[in-house]
Formats: structure tokens, C-alpha cells, sequence
């Protein structure tokens, strides 16, 4: 009896453990994600970097600036059309 909830006891804790590695669902869940493994990394790279600092070049390395998006407006096309 002992070793059937023993087996029980390790499954649920199995399938709790699988459940809570799955990635992420929602895209802000996995830029929240991406963005704090990078400051990890960078932090414990350099123990002297602020978090304010890594943060900042975290978020623009993972999220361009809106200026290096591409329009797709009708006014923005190169081509002339006759």
C-alpha cells in the first residue's frame, strides 16, 4: 500500500512538473519570458550592469524600435504604377 501511493505521490508530482515547464502560451507571456533569461544572463555575466541597464538592452535586442518596422501602407510603395 505504501508503494502504490508512493507511485501516486511521484506521478502527480510528474505531471505538476510538466505542467509547470511548458513554454509559455500568449506572446507577452513569452517576451516576458525571453527578456528575463536575457537579463539573467547578462547580469551574471557582469556582476557591476544594473538592472535598469540590462533591461534596457534586453527590450532592444528582443523588441526592435518601431521605426525598423516595415509599413505596409498604401503610400509606401517604391514602385511607380502607370
Amino acid at each position: 500500500m505504501k508503494r502504490f501511493m508512493m507511485a501516486i505521490g511521484l506521478g502527480a508530482m510528474l505531471m505538476g512538473a510538466n505542467a509547470a515547464a511548458a513554454p509559455p502560451t500568449s506572446q507577452s507571456a513569452l517576451a516576458r519570458r525571453q527578456i528575463s533569461d536575457c537579463m539573467t544572463r547578462r547580469m551574471g555575466a557582469d556582476k557591476n550592469l544594473s538592472y535598469k541597464d540590462a533591461m534596457r538592452t534586453c527590450k532592444s535586442r528582443i523588441q526592435p524600435p518601431k521605426e525598423a518596422l516595415a509599413s505596409n501602407g498604401p503610400g509606401d510603395s517604391r514602385t511607380k504604377t502607370h
